[in-house]
């Protein structure tokens, strides 16, 4: 009886140093990955945080080191960013020319969009399967291979240089925002809508006053992300509208400059003013888009 015991008591001894060691290697691994991410996660803030503080120096005091610190703040680098003028609009009108554009696009994206996503999702028709692999083929595809295309099409139905053009560019109902809203509207049950069959209500109402509703963290997830895309989009408003400059292309005309000027430190505060709102809208909703897009995005 003595010699079964000291077995048994071997074997879950040797069951125990199995385990301790199991997790320690569990541990190394995980302290290893923590430092990759870390180290990642630096050189994504670095850049940000090397461009703030320049933002802030003279320039004189940027000419002379531009790693270290200010030794005193040069607040009015903003105001002079905000006044500039390229091509004879101002840094401040480009901002009102962004928000107008991105708004507004943004909420016919989300329309169009979500219209499309829920009649392929939802209605059994010939040729869906069709429209689905096209919205696929289309993300192969470059916008900048399209843009002579678009140019011509643009300048024969006389939209060219006008707002309306960029309108008409981003009012495509596919893309990744319909493979998003697909899937949601996919895994989405369809008997809130049912009951409304019953009752009467057309596809139109129940769609608007049922589905929409439903899907709307989904639909403020991707239209946070398309907001903040087309913030930062200067390919099609440089090609499409250039009686109209955007923040994005008054930073790329403002930086092509910068070879005869080199106002760097002006160059950098308005670089920090254009990344702000689209750093506050991400902070605001980041828990939705981590949350929507996963949950709905890959289904389907």
């Amino acid at each position: 009886m003595i010699g079964i015991w000291r077995r048994n008591q071997e074997k879950r001894d040797d069951g125990g140093d199995a385990y301790f060691k199991k997790r320690g290697r569990q541990k190394i691994f995980a302290w290893i990955i923590f430092a990759v991410f870390m180290i990642y996660a630096v050189t994504l803030i670095f850049p940000f945080a090397w461009i703030l503080m320049n933002s802030l120096k003279s320039e004189p005091t940027f000419a002379e080191n531009f790693h270290g610190f200010p030794a005193e703040l040069f607040f009015s680098n903003y105001k002079s960013a905000l006044l500039s003028t390229e091509g004879g609009v101002s840094l401040l009108s480009m901002f009102g020319n962004s928000l107008l554009i991105t708004t507004v696009s943004t909420l016919i994206t989300l329309l169009t969009s979500g219209c499309a996503a829920y009649i392929v999702a939802k209605f059994k028709f010939r040729g869906r399967n069709l429209i689905y692999s096209l919205v696929i083929f289309s993300l192969v595809v470059p916008i900048v291979g399209t843009l002579p295309s678009l140019l011509q099409v643009m300048r024969a139905i006389k939209l060219y240089d006008t707002v309306f053009a960029v309108f008409f560019i981003y009012s495509g109902g596919f893309g990744m925002n319909f493979l998003i809203l697909y899937g949601f509207f996919k895994s989405l049950s369809m008997g809130y809508a049912e009951a409304a069959y019953i009752d009467g209500a057309g596809d139109f109402r129940v769609f608007f006053t049922i589905m929409l509703p439903l899907a709307m963290p989904s639909l403020t997830a991707v239209g946070v992300l398309t907001f903040i895309g087309l913030w930062n989009e200067y390919v099609i408003p440089q090609v499409l509208l250039p009686g109209m400059p955007t923040i994005s292309v008054g930073l790329f005309t403002l930086s092509e400059n910068l070879k005869n000027t080199n106002n760097w430190t002006q160059m950098f505060a308005a670089v920090v003013m254009a990344l702000v709102p689209i750093l506050i809208v991400f902070l605001i909703f980041q828990n939705t888009i981590m949350t929507n897009t996963v949950a709905g995005g890959l289904k389907g």
